[in-house]
């Protein structure tokens, strides 16, 4: 009794099994002592996580005491509600249900409804209603059992208290939080003013109450919490007792979703390391320490551990538990999501719907951890460009989930969050929007504006907004969950990075170029410091910010970063892992922009190539890929091939995501822009047109997508020598820009630049200058001096100065354009050639015939 009280498990079961040897050789198998003796060993079995020996001599006591001392006995209940909880632990929860209605049914019968073992039983089987996710049914037997010992034993009875905490985490997994928070509250406090702060029930309510803080969201109380009680534990029950094992592990958990990743995983592998000297590596418990470890391996970007010991989890669980166990399938599912993070969608896709299947066969359809597991299918089809599945799946699991636990249960909004997500990556942008909304609305109502999931569905609708082109909601609405996050989580905590992140990219599409650019390098630096140089986490934001280095035309320091990144991932995600291929398709784009065009060209048939070998041609990674290729091909002119990767390219869009799909819509518009410079007009016309009415209807004419379609057209139009539409189109996208973008936004911007060309083509040179003047003054502040776009107003108002026979104007100007290019983007660069060019044309024009010649003679050298 001793051993056992202490956790002493091992010598429990070689005592008692000595014990039962013994009474079997002295008094008999038949002895109610032996029989005693063999229920008792049959519990230590399951205690020390041997399932199968618990199960076969619990079977066999039973039908001992069924024989000996009858069905109805008192000692032949006790052994079935033994057998019911090992039924429990072994996962065999039908069977556990089964038993335990039929023990709680004989019990009322022979000892009466009130006896303290009936009492008992009814508190087992609402355990077992709580694991068949039956929680309605949980809820209802606990209270009932509560109100019950209330009666018999009293209030303050330790088994009444008991009573209240496990109905009290009953309310936490129906989503309940307020109410479970408040009766771990009442029970905690009465523990401690009834049988003493250190009593070992009093910290197991404690235990629960901090668990509860953590489904409320409040991470600093349960932390404080966890500490106090596995410090209390290890003063009175000692350091190796299983129940300090499950408090460390507890804590862990708490600080891993606090963002203290280096924490718990300090106190996970000490836990595991524990957990195999006191109860062994093959002990249920144990193995549940090993797949919390190989969770936070996870969270550290330490996706090779985590591979390594989620399969080693599996291969046990399937050896020791069977492969039909609950927790072999949460073993299952939790090596799945780090393969999907590993970015081995097809091993993580085979494998979850493998659990899914097994879950409806082994917990049933309608179970929670079945909708969990079809919702984490359901995300894997998304990351893999299975949208329509991913979308089909997901409605499935929001309409299950609703019916199941309610609208407004947590894992509800889960599974709306996800699904928002879902028609968000398909553009169903209005659906996204409507329902990010109302998921935002019901987390406030239910867990409150502070919770840490309440701050997700905040960030999550920030982006949605940001893709419907509401850049100032998505801005406001970014501003805002950030400084919530930094006072709720802390600064350092990595959803708080995540936060900071998305808000430095909506700055950059606001056209707040210095404000994401300092955001940027802000996150970039505490991600170093909270997860380390290489982890995934700090990778990405090294991705971001050589993004916004790009767009603010700082193009060395964008190209140097992103050589770092894809280095990076090549060697810790590897050559062929998506993150790695995200990295070459940009460092790609910024070779273009760069005027590289060979490496350009090269790393782009690079990455589509790796992209359809591993992801598939239809999927929308490598369809950007293989439209950001067309855009390097028009680019340096094989205007051939760039029309041909195109209407590729648009046709699969067509194919894969709808004619109406907002990504579809820019090949569109891409499209009619090669057609447009390969003077094939009439097509890119009308193609231009189509883009430009089919955008308005499906993102709405304001959307800045819409602009740029709008603005594509004003381009093809005067090239088509129809200078009057180009104008007016012209006009109406610098109108609308303003008012949509702002005044001072580079898209506006280039707008301006745009139209003061097309006043210059139409001979409106006055209002071309006056134009070309205020884009490039207001160039030169918003995005600096160096900018490329700040380089091309420069020299588009060069050429108006030369048509209106300012030359002296034009030829400084021109001078230092061409100074500027050569130092942004190199003396090779096109279009410093083309500076170079109309630069030699203004010497002529002046008599400055020796420049002239001179220069002419260096841009045919530099062209060669």
């Amino acid at each position: 009794m001793i051993f056992k009280t202490c956790g002493y498990w091992a010598q429990t079961e070689v005592l008692e099994e000595e014990v039962l040897l013994l009474c079997r050789q002295l008094i008999g198998e038949h002895h109610h002592s032996t029989l005693a003796s063999m229920s008792n060993l049959a519990s230590t079995y399951c205690n020390c996580g041997k399932l199968e020996e618990a199960e076969k001599l619990g079977e066999e006591v039973l039908l001992l005491c069924k024989q000996v001392i009858g069905e109805h006995h008192p000692d032949t209940l006790t052994c079935r509600s033994n057998l019911a909880i090992t039924y429990y632990y072994n996962g065999k929860l039908e069977e556990a249900e089964k038993l335990g209605e039929e023990v709680f049914l004989l019990k009322k019968q022979v000892i009466g409804e009130h006896h303290p073992f009936t009492l008992s039983s009814m508190s087992h089987l609402a355990l077992t209603y709580h694991r068949l996710g039956k929680l309605g049914d949980a809820e209802k037997i606990g209270e009932e059992v509560l109100l019950l010992r209330k009666q018999v034993i009293g209030e303050h009875h330790p088994d009444t208290l008991a009573a209240m905490s496990n109905l009290a985490s009953t309310y936490s997994d129906c989503g309940k939080l307020e109410e479970a928070e408040k009766l771990g509250e009442e029970v905690v406090l009465l523990c401690k003013q009834v049988i003493g702060e250190h009593h070992p029930d009093t910290l197991t309510c404690m235990s629960n109450l901090a668990m509860t803080y953590y489904d409320s969201g409040k991470l600093e109380e349960a932390e404080k919490l966890g500490e106090e009680v596995i410090l209390l534990r290890k003063q009175v029950i000692r350091e190796h007792h299983p129940s300090t094992l499950s408090s460390m592990s507890n804590l862990a958990l708490t600080y891993r979703d606090g963002g203290k990743l280096e924490e718990a995983e300090k106190l996970e592998e000490e836990v595991v390391l524990l957990c195999k000297q006191v109860i062994g590596e093959h002990h249920p418990d144990t193995l549940t320490s090993m797949s919390n470890l190989a969770l936070t391996y996870h969270s550290r970007g330490k996706l090779e551990d985590a591979e390594r010991l989620g399969e080693q989890v599996l291969l046990l669980s399937k050896q020791v538990i069977g492969e039909h166990h609950p927790d072999t399938l949460t073993s299952m599912s939790n090596l799945a999501l780090t393969y999907r993070k590993w970015g081995k969608l097809e091993e993580a896709e085979r494998l979850e719907e493998e659990v899914l299947l097994l879950c409806k066969q082994v917990i049933g359809e309608h179970h929670p951890d079945t909708l969990t597991c079809m919702s984490n299918l359901a995300m894997t089809y998304y990351n893999s460009g299975k949208l329509e599945e991913a979308e089909k799946l997901g409605e499935e699991v929001f309409r299950l989930s609703k019916q199941l636990i309610g609208e407004c249960h947590p894992d509800t909004l889960i599974s709306m969050s996800n699904l928002a997500s879902t028609y968000q990556k398909h553009g169903k942008l209005e659906d996204a929007e409507k329902l990010g909304e109302v998921v935002l609305l019901l987390r406030k109502q239910i867990i409150g504006k502070h919770h840490p999931d309440t701050l997700t569905s905040m960030s999550n609708l920030a982006v949605t907004y940001y893709d419907s082109g509401k850049l100032v909601d998505a801005e406001k609405l970014g501003e805002e969950v950030l400084l919530l996050s930094k006072q709720v989580i802390g600064e350092y905590h990595p959803n708080t990075l995540t936060f900071m992140s998305n808000l430095a990219v909506t700055y950059h599409n606001n056209g707040k170029l210095e404000e994401a650019e300092k955001l940027g390098e802000e996150v970039l630096l505490l991600c170093k410091q909270v997860f380390g140089e290489h982890h995934p986490d700090t990778l990405t934001s090294m991705s971001n910010l050589a993004f916004i280095y790009r767009f603010r035309g700082k193009l060395e320091k964008a190209k140097r970063l992103e050589e770092e990144v894809l280095l990076l991932r090549k060697q810790l995600l590897g050559e062929h892992h998506h993150s790695t291929l995200a990295s070459m398709s940009n460092l790609a784009l910024t070779y273009r922009m760069c005027g590289k065009w060979e490496e350009a060209e090269i790393l782009g048939e690079e990455v589509i190539l790796l992209y359809k070998q591993l992801i598939g041609e239809h999927h929308p990674h490598t369809l950007t890929s293989m439209s950001n290729l067309a855009l390097t091909y028009h680019k340096c002119g094989k205007l051939e091939n760039a029309e041909k990767l195109g209407k590729e390219v648009l046709l699969l869009r067509k194919q894969a995501i709808g004619e109406h799909h907002p990504a579809t819509l820019t090949s569109m518009s891409n499209l009619a822009s090669i057609y447009s410079k390969r003077g094939k007009l009439e097509k890119a016309e009308k193609l231009g047109e189509e883009a430009v009415m089919l955008s308005k209807q499906v993102i709405g004419k304001h959307h800045p997508d819409t602009l740029t379609f709008i603005s594509n057209l004003a381009s093809t139009y005067l090239k088509h020598g129809k200078l009057e539409e180009a104008e007016k189109l012209g006009e109406e996208v610098l109108l609308l820009r303003k008012q949509v973008i702002g005044e001072y936004h580079p898209d506006t911007l280039a707008t301006m630049s745009n139209l003061a060309l097309t006043y210059s083509n139409l001979g409106k040179l006055e209002k071309a200058e006056k134009l070309g003047e205020e884009v490039l003054l207001l160039s030169r502040q918003v995005i600096g001096k160096h900018h490329p776009h700040t380089l091309t107003s420069m020299s588009n108002l060069a050429l108006t100065y030369s048509k209106l026979g300012k030359l002296k104007d034009a030829e400084k100007l021109g001078e230092e354009v061409v100074l500027l290019s050569k130092q942004v983007k190199g003396e090779y660069h096109p279009d410093t050639l083309t500076c170079m060019s109309n630069l030699a044309v203004t010497y002529g024009r002046l008599g400055e015939l020796d420049k002239a010649d001179k220069l002419g003679k260096e841009v045919l050298l530099l062209s060669k």
